[in-house]
């Protein structure tokens, strides 16, 4: 018998049909979705034989979510940009699984015309209310992060950085993923090292409650980024979603440290995050080459503080400056000095930087200079060099690898007793 026949771009699959396809007719069209995929349901009737009447089915691709059409018209016209709230439209509708050829063109129209913040902060609002988010109440919160894709494969300076910060007092919740354009991403070194990465909401919550840091492993957070990994790969190039991790955590920590990896990113981040409103006091940092500070040179910062009364809408103060590491002391190094490798020797080069002791380097360095600026914003110091100098005692201290230690079986025993 026939086994198909196609009407139109749709395809039709017949089962166990002994009739002539002619005279195809559909009555009813009701949807039905499996696995991310719509089929259409259709009752037929098969040549001149009502009795042969069959239910039939034709693939849709994903007709549950919203077209993007109108979006893509806007920007291939030319005449604006659009606005926070269709984009955040447009990627509600990315996040519920679009059609790909519509997201693939949507996310390349995008770039091609240079996102704004407003645009950015759309994205930002539509990734937060699709987020499996981590309620903390009243505590404030620093993560520390960066965009990565600056090619330089240096030990994981961020993710030793956000212990070196809880180490000092402050309450990290760091959010983070295996790595995308290095040899070694903040899940894959701390899965290295023993910390249970893919905690839950409420198991992240116990874990900052026990030892003050937790990690918020992307998947686990932002499962609806599995509709545009896809695309993503496809299309082999950068997009926003490449700048996106470090503004939506999970957690909504108030207080940030955001490494970019090109500097022309530090006015479209800050912008974002003043648009969005979330923040109380966050940098956004270029440094000489690296999505952080380090020794190699002068980094660009912008900073945005909030400045209105507590319970009042926020109102941004910005300042854009630049800060040298010589001045507080330290000197230049080649980004061979902060090479790194895969999750094994990243996380030998992570013990070793977190170590008690005077004797400083490098990886040290840089990991002093980014927790320093991260006791800064928290609101532990007056200044980044105040934060930097008790980075650097807490340090030598030993209590770096006292906090490590604690959130490695912290992580695990919460795993263990929800196994």
């Amino acid at each position: 018998g026939r086994s198909a026949v196609f009407r139109s771009t749709l395809f039709f699959v017949h089962f166990n049909c002994l009739y002539p396809t002619e005279a195809l007719v559909a009555i009813d069209t009701p949807l039905l979705c499996r696995h991310n995929r719509c089929y259409e349901l259709r009752r037929v009737h098969l040549g001149s034989s009502p009795a042969a009447s069959k239910v039939i089915m034709s693939e849709e691709t994903k007709t549950s979510a919203a077209s993007l059409k109108p979006y893509i018209e806007t920007l291939i016209s030319g005449e604006r940009h659009l606005t926070s709230a269709e984009t955040e439209a447009a990627f509600g509708a990315i996040l519920s699984g679009a059609d790909e050829i519509q997201v693939g063109c949507l996310l390349t129209l995008l770039r091609a015309r240079n996102e704004t913040p407003e645009e950015i902060a759309g994205m930002v609002r539509a990734m937060n209310a699709a987020c499996n988010s981590v309620s903390i109440p009243d505590a404030k919160l620093l993560d520390i992060v960066g965009t990565g894709g600056d090619g330089a494969d240096t030990i994981n300076i961020s993710t030793a950085s956000v212990v070196l910060a809880a180490a000092c007092g402050c309450t990290v919740a760091k959010a983070g993923n295996r790595s995308v354009s290095s040899a070694c991403g903040s899940a894959d070194v701390l899965e290295a090292l023993g910390v249970k990465v893919d905690l839950t909401p409420d198991q992240i919550v116990k874990c900052v409650e026990d030892c003050g840091v937790a990690f918020m492993f992307a998947p686990v957070n932002h499962p609806a980024m599995r509709f545009v990994a896809p695309v993503r790969k496809r299309l082999g190039v950068r997009t926003c979603f490449n700048i996106l991790g470090p503004m939506t955590n999970a957690a909504g920590a108030q207080r940030a440290v955001i490494g970019v990896f090109g500097e022309h990113l530090v006015p479209l981040m800050a912008g974002a995050l003043k648009e969005v409103g979330r923040v109380d006091h966050a940098v956004v940092i270029h440094g000489v080459g690296l999505d952080e500070i380090s020794p190699l040179g002068p980094a660009t910062i912008l900073e945005i503080k909030n400045v209105a009364p507590k319970g009042e809408p926020k109102v941004y103060e910005t300042k854009e400056f630049r800060f040298d590491p010589l001045d507080v002391g330290i000197q230049r190094c080649k980004v061979e000095d902060l090479r790194g490798g895969g999750p094994a020797e990243n996380a030998e080069e992570f013990r070793k930087v977190l170590l008690g002791g005077e004797e400083m380097n490098a990886k040290r360095d840089s990991i002093c200079l980014n927790a320093g600026v991260g006791c800064y914003v928290y609101g532990l110091t007056d200044t980044i060099e105040e934060g930097v100098a008790l980075a650097k005692k807490t340090l030598q201290s030993g209590k770096a690898t006292e906090v490590l230690k604690a959130w490695i079986e912290s992580s695990q025993a919460i795993a263990a007793a929800h196994a």
